[in-house]
C-alpha cells in the first residue's frame, strides 16, 4: 500500500494513503492530536502508580514515543502492547 509523507497545520508530519484517502494523524496536526486525545486525556488522566495500554494500529509510533516520553518524568511504569497489521 503506498503512503506518502504530509505536512499538517501544525508543522508535524503524518503518512497518508492515497488508495484510502486517508491521513494517519488529524491534517490541523498530528502532534497536536496525539498530545490531547492519547496524552492529556488518556495517560495522564490514569492516576494509577502503573499504565497498560493496548493500542490496536501502531501507525507511526507516535503515540509509543509520547507516551514513553510522558512516563519519564512521574518515573511511572507502562506496559504498551500494540497490534499491527501493515
Amino acid at each position: 500500500m503506498k503512503r506518502e509523507l504530509r505536512s499538517t497545520e501544525d508543522g508535524s508530519h503524518t503518512l497518508f494513503v492515497p488508495g484510502l484517502d486517508e491521513p494517519y494523524h488529524s491534517i490541523h496536526g498530528a502532534l497536536q492530536e496525539s498530545k490531547h486525545v492519547f496524552i492529556e486525556t488518556g495517560f495522564r488522566a490514569i492516576r494509577k502508580m502503573s499504565v497498560r495500554i493496548l493500542e490496536i494500529g501502531l501507525g507511526t509510533g507516535l503515540n509509543v514515543l509520547l507516551t514513553l516520553c510522558a512516563s519519564l518524568e512521574p518515573k511511572k511504569p507502562v506496559y504498551y502492547h500494540a497490534v499491527e497489521k501493515y
